[in-house]
């Protein structure tokens, strides 16, 4: 076996630093440790009894009663709700990514309507804004490990990644339920549609399973097929049931009820699928070098039409023989767009995945049959017919309602985006070696909601934000018996990420456009590492929202990895939160904060009180007044902005 082969390096490590730090816990084999032990979250969820609580008028909803209970049982009560100014901040940001205009908070603060009434019709607003799509979107790109290039060895351009973008926000403003939002991105190729552009849309969709960061510089073809199946595998089951499927590619998971030959069940319905990126391995037959429309669904113009790649090409430059017809081509190689064209996955040679003994392409042994899967206590997969890849069989099963995981994980997102982390702490790892939920009953009680309800994430979303739980202060109290905030006493302050910091930045600004680019907007031809030639064609400093910047492996721009923006090779449910030098730094000398500075004073009329009112949205004290009097109004909001009340929502 080719040990050395990154890709295999990566699952044998996995395997290897688990069972090094697990030996001694695990004495048994996987199939022995979990013969009379299921996992909770493997276990089918089960409807609560909504508990009785003491302090009666306190809930507004069951979500509420399931929190105070937990808090009663140790003697202890929520804190007080926060003020309106606040709230309404904090609901601009978690469902707009921006901040409330001082008309919006105006018009709230003044409502003369009771709390809930009020605040009801805040949050409907926000949630019928296009902004929502927007902001939401980008918490589910992290998870899908979303990029404009391929990144590795040769980081080529993902040139339609952008069409799978757009899509998702589109979903989302929609409210397209979740079963369905899953089910597109597995099989949307395979799934009824009544139109011809629902089904042009839901094929897009399947943007998300080509997304994977390849070596296209692999030489061996089965290998680079193993490796995509594998990065298949592991973000279609991180994603949407929160478990570490792709650790069973060498071995039988170390930690998890999950043998190799599962993992080779499943497999082989990636292996029956086609991949088309616009980047194909050296070795595939339509491969048109590194940047090809060869290696790119065609979108049917009819219901009836078979889909696959284009028998025509469009015009612009599109594969590497082109390209070496200009010259240089580091600045000068642009693409045209085609609105025929997407990323996606279609069905392919339909056959099984025979097992990789070790992991390794060359020592092979009897192919399981596909979706014929052993995990304890899940429903199996429907029978997949003999001509199908059973990527439909598995969205099915994925998304039926006695599903363990799929509504769990996915309620438990939404809760991590406006509560600060999730009642599972560990959003892509519900396995073994994550962690167990706070509020159990509370996650099955979301769970059977999100299902009864349609699988709609907005209805979902406004319930959570509605509760008196959503509505608390954030006033934190170190000596407080849970000074953690395991139990959900008070609501946890949350600092804003790179797109709301940067886009409000903008906004304030009067720069902010909410158009999206149009075309292709990465350039270049690929190459290796930073010193490769593929690039975004727009910057930071562009007045585009941060999620329409192209994200381009191995060269993300500095003031992304300055606010903590993850790796777009990982799938990160949940970002890492850093407190580091370059942070104040960009506040205090940065070119571009100082030039929105001056324009942010200029909007604000040269008025001390304006300003407050528009960076931190509310008025200033006496002392604030005064002391602002000494500096001129340039400095003054630099100054604001580098302020921990500006950078995050408390």
């Amino acid at each position: 076996m080719n040990i050395h082969h990154p890709s295999l390096r990566r699952s044998c490590l996995c395997g290897a630093l688990v069972s090094a730090i697990f030996l001694s816990a695990l004495p048994l084999p996987a199939s022995e440790k979990y013969e009379n032990a299921t996992p909770w979250s493997y276990q089918r969820i089960m409807r609560p009894a909504v508990p009785a609580v003491k302090d009666a008028a306190w809930p507004k909803d069951d979500i509420d009663r399931f929190i105070l209970a937990r808090l009663e049982k140790d003697s202890l009560h929520p804190i007080g709700d926060a003020p309106r100014v606040t709230l309404i901040r904090r609901a601009s940001f978690d469902l707009r990514g921006l901040p409330p205009t001082q008309e919006e908070v105006e018009r709230f603060v003044k409502d003369a309507a009771a709390d809930d009434v009020a605040f009801a019709k805040v949050v409907d607003a926000f949630l019928l804004s296009e902004r929502f799509g927007e902001r939401w979107a980008r918490h589910w790109l992290d998870v899908v490990r979303y990029a404009d290039s391929v990144g590795r060895v040769w980081n080529a351009p993902f040139l339609y990644a952008a069409r799978y973008r757009d899509w998702v926000i589109d979903s989302l403003n929609v409210d397209k339920p979740y079963n369905r939002f899953l089910a597109e991105q597995i099989a949307g190729d395979l799934l009824a549609a009544k139109t011809v552009l629902q089904r042009r849309d839901q094929i897009v969709g399947t943007g998300m399973l080509a997304l994977g960061s390849m070596n296209l510089q692999e030489g061996n073809y089965e290998q680079h097929l193993l490796d995509q199946v594998d990065d298949q595998i592991d973000v279609v089951s991180r994603a949407f049931l929160g478990l570490t499927l792709s650790c069973a590619r060498c071995h039988d998971h170390k930690t998890e009820p999950v043998s190799q030959k599962d993992y080779y069940a499943l497999a082989g319905i990636f292996y029956s699928s086609r991949t088309l990126t616009g980047t194909p391995n050296r070795n595939d037959e339509a491969r048109g070098g590194y940047v090809s429309a060869e290696a790119l669904v065609d979108l049917p113009t009819a219901l009836d039409e078979a889909v696959g790649p284009p028998t025509q090409l469009p015009a612009g430059v599109h594969s590497m023989d082109d390209i070496r017809t200009l010259g240089n081509p580091k600045e000068t190689v642009r693409y045209d767009h085609d609105p025929h064209f997407c990323m996606g996955v279609i069905e392919g040679e339909i056959k099984d995945c025979e097992l990789a003994v070790g992991g390794d392409p060359f020592d092979r042994q009897a192919a399981p049959d596909r979706g014929v899967l052993g995990l304890p206590s899940l429903p199996p997969l429907p029978k997949i017919p003999a001509k199908s890849s059973g990527r439909l069989e598995l969205a099915q099963w994925m998304t039926q309602a006695t599903h363990p995981l799929t509504s769990r994980v996915a309620v438990n997102r939404l809760w991590q985006h406006l509560f600060g982390e999730g009642i599972v702490r560990t959003v892509d790892d519900f396995g073994t070696t994550g962690s167990d939920p706070t509020h159990p009953e509370l996650l099955d009680h979301l769970a059977i909601r999100f299902v009864e309800g349609g699988w709609s994430v907005k209805k979902m979303i406004r319930t959570l934000m509605l509760s008196r739980t959503y509505r608390l202060a954030s006033t934190g109290n170190p000596e407080h018996p849970d000074a953690g905030n395991k139990l959900r006493w008070r609501m946890n302050p949350k600092r804003l990420e790179l797109e709301p910091l940067r886009d409000t930045l903008l906004q304030l600004a009067g720069k902010l456009t909410f158009e999206r680019p149009e075309g292709v907007q990465v350039v270049g031809t690929g190459g290796k590492g930073r010193h490769g030639v593929t690039r975004g064609l727009l910057s930071p400093e562009d007045p585009y929202r941060t999620i329409y910047l192209p994200v381009v492996r191995d060269n993300v721009p500095e003031l992304f990895s300055t606010f903590d923006f993850p790796g777009p090779t990982q799938i990160k449910g949940q970002r890492d939160v850093t407190t580091v030098a370059p942070q104040a730094l960009f506040f205090m000398n940065n070119p571009m904060v100082e030039e929105l500075s001056a324009e942010i004073a200029g909007e604000s009329g040269k008025d001390v009180k304006a300003v407050y009112r528009l960076v931190l949205g509310r008025e200033p004290s006496s002392e604030e007044t005064r002391d602002a009097a000494e500096l001129d109004m340039q400095t003054l909001v630099q100054a604001l902005l580098g302020t921990a009340e500006f950078r995050y929502v408390f």
